[in-house]
């Protein structure tokens, strides 16, 4: 080996320690390609260096960053099919390429030239691999001391690139792990949000009447919702509903819709009203194939009188002081959000004290056992209400008999109770 080989073989070995390095020191993902760059334009002494990526939805290469000259740093909108230029070829067929002669080559693609004005004289190319997964491609363009790259440099490049690869894995691992803790970062941060939303979804007093609740949601964050909001004369609203789905998007839209009703409740307080008004909201906001059942009853204080109305929503049950429980048959209409006009009829009861209304979403309802089929249907829901009680009683006495019902089995679904009625 001659002492010219012998000084540029030690300058790349020197190279490969620093990346070495690099790859135990660089925790940031921005600088990581930086230097990947920067080591190999000074390690091959090349004017300049690309680096491009595996973009995991089309499959394609995406030019994530590329250095020139003095001129730092530029991160282009760039893709390249498979197959096409050098990088392409590359990355095709998962080998290294030493190209001396750029222009006669006939993988190589010229108009890039013409775009950038840049003169590509020699190349060398290679894949970015772990074991048999290819992360992007590494790409040095014209060496800065001589016409073409050797075979010195490509050897040299190779074993960089390798080194380059495993400190991408690396750091690739670190920010999926990364934005995996935000994702539960921030939905911890949601769930606890929309904890403190229903906490306060029932006023601490509510003068003639009583209300107890219950929510559980399937994931971090659910669509269910409850309400119970005093009106300006004095008599009272609740609501209950269920966002289809579940998660944020969910949780959001249950969000707006709550937002939503103390406006709608203020201007059209009677139930079949508000759900309309309701829907033209829900209509707007909800994003498409999304839709909300939902139940809106208000209860005039000095008579104890009660008018519900539904929107697709499971029918409540009526519980009497005496300890009688049987379904309440209300007229009903499509969830909200499906279209964006709608009209719906309420019906009305009158309560004596210690009759109480049951309200639920499907999440109890549809509650299935371990490996089975049996649903919490309306025979094992007038079972578990059992006989009159408190408002608190009733909803614990529902929120055991389903946990009960269920077993080991996972909740499938938001689960929500809502309870309500006259002392």
């Amino acid at each position: 080996m001659s002492e010219k080989s012998l000084r540029k073989s030690l300058q790349i070995y020197k190279g490969l320690v620093e990346v070495s390095g690099l790859i135990n020191s660089i925790t940031d993902y921005g600088e990581l390609l930086r230097a990947i760059l920067d080591v190999a334009r000074r390690v091959i002494r090349a004017e300049a260096a690309s680096l491009f990526l595996v973009d995991p939805g089309s499959g394609g290469l995406e030019l994530a960053i590329a250095t020139r000259g003095e001129t730092g740093y530029v991160e282009p909108k760039l893709s390249v099919p498979r197959g096409k230029g050098i990088a392409g070829w590359v990355f095709e067929h998962a080998e290294p390429l030493l190209i001396p002669d750029a222009y006669q080559d006939e993988r190589f693609f010229k108009e890039a030239d013409k775009k950038t004005g840049f003169t590509t004289r020699s190349i060398l190319c290679a894949p970015l691999k772990c074991e048999s997964k290819i992360l992007g491609i590494l790409q040095v363009l014209n060496p800065r001391d001589k016409p073409a790259f050797e075979v010195e440099d490509f050897e040299g490049f190779c074993a960089y690139a390798n080194l380059t690869a495993t400190a991408l894995e690396k750091l690739q691992a670190l920010e999926k792990i990364r934005a995996q803790e935000r994702v539960e970062r921030d939905l911890a941060i949601a769930a606890e949000i929309q904890r403190e939303l229903l906490s306060r979804a029932i006023p601490k007093i509510v003068c003639g009447a009583t209300f107890s609740a219950h929510n559980t949601p399937a994931a971090n964050v659910g669509g269910d919702f409850y309400g119970v909001f005093t009106l300006g004369s004095g008599d009272l609203c609740f609501v209950i509903g269920d966002v289809s789905g579940k998660g944020i998007s969910a949780a959001l839209l249950m969000a707006q819709t709550l937002s939503a009703l103390r406006f709608v409740l203020a201007e059209s307080p009677e139930p079949a009203a508000a759900l309309a008004r309701l829907n033209e909201a829900v209509f707007a906001n909800a994003i498409r194939g999304m839709f909300i059942t939902a139940l809106i009853g208000k209860m005039t204080l000095s008579s104890r009188k009660v008018e519900i109305a539904s929107a697709g929503h499971c029918p409540p049950l009526l519980v009497t002081a005496e300890g009688s429980v049987s379904r309440m048959d209300l007229p009903t209409t499509m969830p909200l959000g499906i279209l964006p006009k709608m009209t719906c009829t309420h019906s009305t009861v009158v309560l004596e004290p210690g009759d109480r209304i049951v309200a639920y979403t499907d999440g109890l309802s549809e509650s299935r056992q371990e490996g089975g089929t049996t649903q919490f249907d309306e025979h094992l829901l007038v079972r578990a209400a059992g006989t009159a009680g408190s408002t608190e009683i009733l909803r614990d006495r529902l929120v055991n008999a389903e946990l009960l019902h269920r077993g080991t089995g996972r909740q499938l679904d938001d689960l929500t109770v809502l309870v309500g009625g006259f002392e």
